[in-house]
């Protein structure tokens, strides 16, 4: 099996960060937002990765260097057309399933029970907001219809940014459908409408709960997963070529090459090559 993992994206909710460091990459509870997704990945037991890269395309490719034990493909999608279709150009047009996970978030589950799986499977969560997210409306454990961010959600079960689909031929197709009938939604071939394309060919879907959805889109969603990520593993991730002088830190990720003198940082997460000098900083990105 492979997974496809999209990572494309400007991070427009992060800027001015994300004018010189690629999203994906931003260092969360001690190591980059791809490589939490990465070691999940491979402790599934999948060992090829398609990844839909664009802004700064170079930053992620030379990160995947460093892992020797991953199979990667990099396809570039010029033009930001919606995520069925970044899907679409790393789809082959077999059988085999594949499992497709967001590159904004991070997300904990039995990933090996759940790729195991004789049916389609989508992750989902509750969420206060349905009209933001994808939508499924339900019975039992079965999807019967799947709404792209719906002006009346009928539920509240969002679609968290975690697919297997049991045959990437008919998603392939799914998403071929659209693109051929210039099918949009809010101007974007959306995988929403592909899979409620699928699923009205007759090809189940059953949902699953992400028993935790590490949102990490924006800065106030990734210093949550930050300080979550911490609390659970430990206090402070600190880079060895980093120096810290006569200063207090909590919950933080501290980058190489970074400079910390007279200072108290709480949830604080620092990229590479900054510093701070006399200063008092809590829930911050510096």
């Amino acid at each position: 099996m492979k997974a496809i993992i999209p990572v494309a994206g400007y991070g427009t909710r992060l800027k001015p960060h994300t004018l010189t460091l690629q999203k994906c990459l931003f260092p969360v509870g001690g190591k980059p937002v791809l490589a939490h997704i990465l070691d999940k990945v491979i402790s599934a037991g999948i060992n090829e990765v398609s990844l839909i890269v664009g802004h700064l395309s170079e930053q992620v490719i030379d990160f995947c260097k460093t892992y020797q034990n991953i199979s990667f493909t990099f396809v570039h999608q010029y033009k930001r057309l919606g995520l069925g279709h970044a899907v679409f150009q790393a789809l082959n047009k077999n059988s085999d399933p594949v499992l497709i996970l967001l590159g904004d978030g991070i997300f904990e589950f039995d990933y090996r029970k759940i790729i195991s799986s004789s049916y389609s499977q989508i992750g989902v969560n509750i969420v206060e907001n349905p009209k933001r997210f994808g939508i499924v409306d339900i019975d039992g454990q079965n999807i019967k219809k799947f709404h792209e961010k719906p002006d009346n959600p009928p539920t509240n079960l969002a679609i968290s940014g975690v697919y297997l689909i049991k045959s990437q031929k008919e998603l392939f197709n799914a998403i071929k459908y659209l693109i051929d009938n210039d099918f949009r939604s809010h101007n974007e071939y959306q995988l929403t409408d592909a899979l409620q394309h699928m699923l009205e060919n007759n090809h189940p879907f059953k949902i699953f709960k992400i028993d935790k959805c590490l949102d990490c889109g924006v800065t106030e969603s990734i210093l949550a997963t930050n300080k979550h990520l911490l609390e659970k593993n430990g206090e402070n991730i600190v880079d060895s070529r980093a120096s810290i002088i006569n200063s207090k830190i909590k919950n933080s990720t501290i980058s190489r090459d970074c400079y910390i003198e007279n200072s108290n940082l709480n949830n604080v997460i620092m990229l590479p090559g900054k510093s701070i000098i006399n200063k008092k900083l809590v829930d911050v990105i510096i």
